[in-house]
């Protein structure tokens, strides 16, 4: 990771500077670089993938089924997401008990988990659809097999965590499922922590940092886990308590840009940096932080079910909200400079004083062939048009003027108008600097052979 950080901030100083720097050697980057995201032209190094966490199948009611089912069939038609992460909490280990209290596991509900994926008939498979378990997944069950027996990634791998690699022309970008899940086979209990003495454990320490180093020439890299890395504040919910400083350092040895978890049934963005001892039973700290988002429950909650991130010319961008709901737009180019906390440390780059600056958005709908975009600066009364891609249908662009702008902070909006006639729209906040402060494309691309 050192020398990840060494080569970024050489990188930037000399991109600030306007300076080609010509050296024989060749340093070599032992871990991700979560800071390696850059204003491009290229619209053509876009991927983006659907999270969801908390299904809780067997729930009374039916609304746990059926939210699925629209997941993986109307929202992976229309979204066509690279792959979807469920992130625990599959089942419910209740069997719709009146009290909603874990005395499972019970093999009906995941007979009725795997039903809802089958009768998708959206090709739901191991190569594109990742469930890791959850507290409810283990409770009286230390070795499992529910899970192994009858998850989609279980069955496939034999494993309880899953490790998987997406790979383009422009780079490739790996994915860590962990199992932060008790292997201790303990029922629900009512004292803390609820049956639920949640955390990583050697072996599955072992096969993290194995699968971290395996793949440590990856573009990005993002773990999806279902506990929160720390106490959160409120007394009903549990987190990882042990082997998390051992993961944190794992994660800043090789770079990690997020963590995403579930459990608690409540939304948040935030940026990760650590944790204190008042916290955490075990205090440790990351720099320079990961994305740390919680999704909502899907099966549970009424709002914030999945949430969609995309990867731009390695700048990250995320939208979270509820089924049904068309159109979604999100801005993919520039980067928020305020995703997850403002002035987050992972976006580097300024936008240049210049009439060439390019704007991207995705845009999803049920017919895209209808919907239209365009964008203002800075709450203007003024809308300008984006135009939908020839390749990529549900991506939309512009070419926008920032050179009669102050430098310093603007605002970028994407009014989105769905099939329907809904509108939505997506804001972000960027900094816009001189020409010579900003990380040209070609400056970076030749750094990016010689550094």
């Amino acid at each position: 990771m050192q020398n990840s950080k060494v080569v970024t901030k050489w990188q930037n100083f000399l991109l600030s500077a306007g300076i080609i720097l010509i050296t024989l050697g060749h340093t070599s980057v032992s871990a991700s670089d979560p800071t390696s995201a850059i204003y491009c032209q290229d619209n053509d190094r876009i991927f983006w993938f659907i999270t969801i966490t908390d299904t809780h199948i067997g729930t009374r009611g039916s609304q746990d089924t059926n939210r699925l089912s629209w997941v993986v069939h109307e929202g992976k038609s229309i979204v066509n997401p690279s792959f979807i992460i469920l992130a625990g909490d599959i089942t419910d280990s209740t069997n719709g008990n009146l009290f909603g209290y874990p005395n499972g596991p019970y093999q009906s509900e995941w007979d009725q988990y795997r039903s809802t994926l089958d009768m998708a008939h959206t090709d739901i498979n191991a190569s594109n659809f990742f469930d890791i378990p959850g507290n409810h997944d283990a409770y009286s069950d230390a070795d499992f097999s529910y899970y192994l027996n009858n998850s989609v990634q279980g069955q496939a791998t034999g494993r309880t965590q899953a490790s998987w690699v997406l790979q383009f022309p422009y780079g490739s970008y790996h994915f860590l499922g962990i199992n932060t899940a008790a292997n201790n086979g303990a029922a629900f209990s009512l004292s803390f922590p609820y049956g639920d003495y949640a955390g990583l454990d050697p072996d599955e320490l072992s096969f993290i940092g194995s699968e971290l180093a395996l793949h440590s020439d990856a573009e990005l890299t993002f773990i999806y886990g279902h506990h929160p890395l720390k106490n959160t504040g409120h007394s009903e919910d549990t987190w990882v308590f042990y082997g998390v400083a051992q993961f944190t350092a794992l994660m800043e040895d090789y770079g990690i840009s997020s963590y995403t978890y579930g459990h608690t049934h409540r939304f948040s963005e935030s940026f990760f940096t650590g944790a204190t001892e008042y916290e955490t039973s075990e205090p440790y700290e990351i720099t320079p932080g990961v994305f740390y988002t919680n999704i909502s429950s899907l099966g549970k909650e009424s709002n914030n079910h999945f949430n969609i991130t995309a990867v731009d010319c390695n700048g990250i961008s995320m939208v979270t909200q509820a089924i049904n709901t068309w159109p979604i737009v999100m801005i993919t180019s520039p980067m928020d400079k305020n995703l997850g906390k403002p002035l987050n440390p992972l976006v580097q780059y300024t936008i240049p004083k210049r009439e060439g600056n390019p704007l991207r958005a995705l845009l999803f709908d049920p017919d895209t062939s209808v919907c239209s975009a365009d964008y203002r600066i800075d709450d203007s009364s003024s809308w300008l048009p984006m135009s939908r891609g020839e390749v990529n249908p549900n991506l939309w662009e512009a070419i926008w003027n920032s050179s009669e702008l102050s430098e310093g902070e603007h605002t970028i909006e994407v009014r989105a108008t769905g099939s329907e006639g809904i509108i939505r729209t997506d804001s972000i906040s960027v900094v816009i600097g001189s020409e010579t402060t900003h990380k040209v494309d070609f400056l970076a691309a030749v750094l990016s052979l010689l550094l």
